[in-house]
């Protein structure tokens, strides 16, 4: 399951990088995956706002300023 999630993670920041904003990376990619366990719950990191999507492994897929994150 672990690799699913680091799949999930590279699917994320290739879209990213490809200029995808965070709503159709999720509408496209994150929300129709089954590793993902709930909806994105913004929270504070520091001073910078994110978005942590829960995952079935206990992670949580992180969306920062400019990439996704595992944590």
């Amino acid at each position: 399951m672990l690799h699913a999630s680091r799949l999930l993670l590279d699917a994320c920041n290739a879209a990213r990088r490809q200029g995808a904003d965070f709503p159709t990376i999720w509408w496209q990619t994150i929300e129709p995956n089954p590793m993902v366990a709930g909806l994105p719950v913004q929270q504070l990191d520091g001073d910078q706002p994110v978005l942590d999507i829960p995952l079935l492994t206990g992670q949580r897929l992180r969306f920062g300023r400019d990439s996704f994150v595992l944590t």
